[in-house]
C-alpha cells in the first residue's frame, strides 16, 4: 500500500515539476520564430516543444495603455465569464483557497469530449503567470468532461523607448487525447481571442 501511495506522490510531483519546466521553456528566448504579423499590428511566435510534442504560442504587441491594468484584469478571475466575450464555450469557476488566486475553466467542445482544467496564478515583477494543477487535488469540486493537467501560460511586459508598452501572452497547452494539430490549432485561436478580450478590457478598466 505504501508502496503505491509513494508512486502517486511522485506522479503528482512530477505533474506540477512539468508545468513549471514548461514555464521555463516558454521564458527561454531560444527558439522563439517568428510566424505572422496580424492586420493589428501583433506579432505571433511559435517555439517547438520536443517533450510534448508541440509548439508554444506568443503574441506580442506594443500598446500605449497601463500594462498593470493588463495584470490585473488577468488576476481578477472572477470576471472572466464577462471579459473573455470571444470565447462563449469557456466556463470560469473562481475557487476559495485562502490567499490563493485559483480557478476551474471548463470547456464545451463539439464533436469532441468537454474539457476541464484547475490553474492557479502567480505574479511576479512585470509578469503575471498560471499554471495548470493536478485535477485529483480537487476532489471536492464538481467536474465532467476530461481533466487536463499539463499547460502554463503568462502575461508579461516590457517599456518600450517611446513610452509604449510591449505587452506579451505566451502559452501551450497538451491535450492527450486530441491530435497534435487540433491542439495546435486550439491553442493558435484561444490565445488570440483571450488577448484581445484582456486587452480590450483592460483599456476600458477604470484606475
Amino acid at each position: 500500500m505504501y508502496k503505491y501511495l509513494f508512486i502517486i506522490i511522485i506522479l503528482i510531483s512530477l505533474s506540477i515539476n512539468s508545468n513549471d519546466e514548461l514555464l521555463d521553456i516558454l521564458y527561454n528566448e531560444d527558439g522563439w520564430e517568428l510566424s505572422d504579423v496580424l492586420d493589428d499590428n501583433s506579432s505571433i511566435y511559435f517555439k517547438d516543444v520536443d517533450n510534448i510534442d508541440l509548439r508554444a504560442i506568443k503574441i506580442s504587441k506594443d500598446l500605449d495603455i497601463n500594462p498593470q491594468k493588463v495584470l490585473d484584469t488577468i488576476k481578477d478571475v472572477k470576471k472572466y465569464n464577462d471579459v473573455l466575450k470571444n470565447s462563449p464555450y469557456l466556463v470560469t469557476t473562481p475557487l476559495i483557497d485562502n490567499d490563493k488566486i485559483l480557478a476551474k475553466h471548463h470547456i464545451s467542445v463539439p464533436i469532441f469530449s468537454d474539457l476541464y482544467y484547475f490553474f492557479r496564478i502567480f505574479e511576479e515583477q512585470n509578469k503575471v503567470y498560471w499554471l495548470l494543477q493536478d485535477p485529483k487535488i480537487y476532489n471536492n469540486e464538481k467536474k465532467s468532461g476530461y481533466a487536463l493537467s499539463t499547460g502554463c501560460g503568462g502575461w508579461d511586459y516590457t517599456e518600450n523607448k517611446d513610452g509604449t508598452y510591449k505587452i506579451s501572452y505566451t502559452l501551450i497547452f497538451d491535450i492527450d487525447t486530441y491530435p497534435n494539430w487540433i491542439v495546435n490549432y486550439l491553442n493558435y485561436y484561444s490565445l488570440l481571442n483571450v488577448y484581445n478580450d484582456v486587452i480590450r478590457a483592460a483599456k476600458n478598466k477604470v484606475s
